[in-house]
């Protein structure tokens, strides 16, 4: 019971990225991703991971997000001004700000990182569900 080892966090892993938003980019609009995705510049926009395929969305110290994320995994070290839906793992590193909701099968929270907002810990049936109307556009 007691002897079960805690999964390794994603930001201590070594990720292959498919692609890099960098430092001195900003996407206008919603972003759409496919495969691990790291973050560096500005996205004015929400986030959706079209595959949930499992796969990790890693945000920078650096960069800014203002806008609603819908992925599998998310490492967040920078700043976001909204709501996160993960199907998986929230990793929210030290030095992040969050102001926003989040939602998730499991968080991790560095003592180091801000949080205004609600937090719920779903299990996996209830968060597919909730991702399945936030991916065709409904209310949960």
């Amino acid at each position: 019971m007691f002897n079960k080892k805690p999964p390794q966090l994603l930001q201590y892993q070594k990720i292959s990225f498919k692609s890099v938003l960098g430092a001195n980019c900003t996407i206008h609009g919603q972003l759409d991703i496919g495969g691990n995705y790291h973050i560096v510049g500005q996205v004015l926009g929400d986030i959706v991971d079209v595959e949930n395929s499992g796969a990790v969305l890693w945000i920078d110290k650096s960069a800014y997000v203002k806008g609603n994320i819908l992925c599998s995994n998310l490492v967040l070290a920078g700043t976001l001004e909204g709501n996160i839906s993960a199907s998986v793992a929230v990793e929210v590193c030290s030095g992040a700000s969050i102001t926003g909701d989040i939602q998730s099968e499991r968080l991790y929270v560095d003592s180091n990182a801000r949080i205004n907002g609600r937090l719920n810990c779903s299990n996996d049936n209830q968060l597919k569900e909730v991702l399945k109307k936030l991916s065709s556009g409904t209310d949960p």
